[in-house]
């Protein structure tokens, strides 16, 4: 985990992520990730903020989840 981020942040991170996949309809984490292409793992540590986000996925989570890149690394502690 980045050193200044905590549980806590990461918690959060990963319960905003899921209620904004289930918003959109999926079910689970593996349905949204074969459904984008992405890798399950990726996504999960993403979200746990164990690893940052490549900037270059950002834009297709963002329409996937139908939010801003403002409140996606707002949910990532990237952005306050």
């Amino acid at each position: 985990m980045r050193a200044n981020m905590t549980k806590k942040n990461a918690d959060a991170s990963w319960d905003w992520f899921v209620a904004m996949y289930t918003k959109r309809g999926y079910k689970s984490l593996n349905q949204f990730a074969m459904a984008t292409g992405m890798q399950k793992s990726s996504l999960s540590r993403y979200f746990h903020q164990q690893r940052q986000l490549p900037s270059g996925m950002m834009a297709k989570l963002c329409q996937e989840l139908k939010v801003t890149p403002n409140e996606m690394m707002k949910a990532l502690g990237m952005w306050q």
